[in-house]
């Protein structure tokens, strides 16, 4: 069987034969799997020498599949994966609090993730998804789970709220879509005009990033929804256009610790949250409650999935996803 694994030259398709399945776990025949930033993140830390292959393991967390092989009696449905795997064990996780369980492990990062054939997963983490949802878009479960995630910790409560998202990625439209569900009024800086056409598409106000500003003092956004991480300056931005009492919901991940004007914080009462892929809100499932929101978005999500390859295509779906000419937003591999 096809799997992946990084390699001096990014990324390559190789043979591979699944191990035993583990209690409670079920093996599943991928039928797609996106590429997410922080793949992109890894391939090229991997193509420049600063990452060493064997550092990681088989990538790919946004996926979904059909059972092959399961200890419980499943529908021959289209599965969306929560990859996040929490210990179980822990004060966190016997608290639902998974998200920050010390032990967790990320399928496609530190387990073998759906970049393959094949993959395990714990049954507890599969999520039917309704027919309603062509198959082809039940790898965008797991990016729409961490937008809702965002929008959740945002708190919105005011009806026709001001919300800043900055990023006009993937993450950071599916933020603006969720918060648009929450009668929020919604605006997103966009480096590219794909991205801009996107956002018109969804309900959204494109801003160009060098008029932010401009935009924020005349909209007072009371959210401001960080997606870029990186090495991006968006934290000292977030501070700068947040009103008063705002809150600033950080969803991208920094390579390095960013300055931060802690005297705006301070002045301007400002309350900063950190959002970790997803968790539960209540007893409820947060993943899973996004799958069962899939079927409200489905043309909105068919809009983002511009591109889509096969397993043995890999290299050339990295290099389309890592290149901004291409006009590629959510780059997925398989069937």
């Amino acid at each position: 069987m096809l799997t992946t694994r990084w390699s001096e030259a990014g990324i390559e398709v190789v043979e591979g034969e699944p191990g035993p399945l583990r209690s409670g776990w079920a093996r599943l025949a991928v039928t797609g799997c996106g590429i997410c930033g922080s793949d992109l993140h890894i391939y090229r830390a991997m193509k420049a020498g600063v990452l060493a292959p064997g550092d990681y393991a088989t990538p790919g967390h946004e996926i979904a599949g059909r059972i092959i092989e399961a200890p419980t009696d499943l529908t021959d449905a289209v599965y969306a994966v929560e990859p996040w795997v929490g210990c179980e064990t822990c004060p966190h996780c016997l608290q639902g609090e998974t998200t920050v369980c010390e032990d967790g492990q990320l399928l496609g990062v530190t387990r073998g993730g759906g970049l393959a054939e094949w993959v395990d997963v714990p049954v507890r983490l599969l999520h039917g998804v309704d027919d309603s949802v062509d198959a082809s878009l039940a790898t965008l479960a797991e990016p729409w789970a961490v937008a809702v995630r965002a929008v959740h910790r945002a708190r919105l409560t005011e009806i026709d709220e001001r919300v800043l998202v900055l990023g006009g990625g993937n993450i950071g439209l599916l933020s603006g879509l969720a918060a648009r569900g929450r009668a929020a009024r919604v605006g997103i800086t966009c480096r590219y005009p794909h991205q801009a056409e996107l956002a018109r598409q969804f309900g959204l106000e494109p801003i160009d990033p060098a008029a932010v500003g401009e935009w924020a003092a005349e909209h007072r956004p009371g959210v401001v929804i960080e997606t870029v991480g990186g090495s991006a300056d968006t934290m000292t931005e977030a501070v700068r256009c947040a009103r008063r009492g705002g809150r600033i919901v950080v969803v991208g991940v920094f390579g390095a610790p960013q300055a931060t004007d802690y005297r705006q914080i301070v002045l301007k009462e400002l309350e900063i949250v950190g959002s970790f892929i997803y968790g539960t809100v209540g007893s409820g499932s947060e993943f899973g409650a996004a799958v069962g929101a899939m079927g409200s978005i489905t043309n909105e999500l068919a809009a983002l999935a511009t591109h889509r390859f096969g397993l043995s295509e890999v290299a050339e779906a990295f290099n389309t996803a890592d290149d901004k000419a291409s006009l590629a937003v959510k780059v997925t591999i398989g069937g």
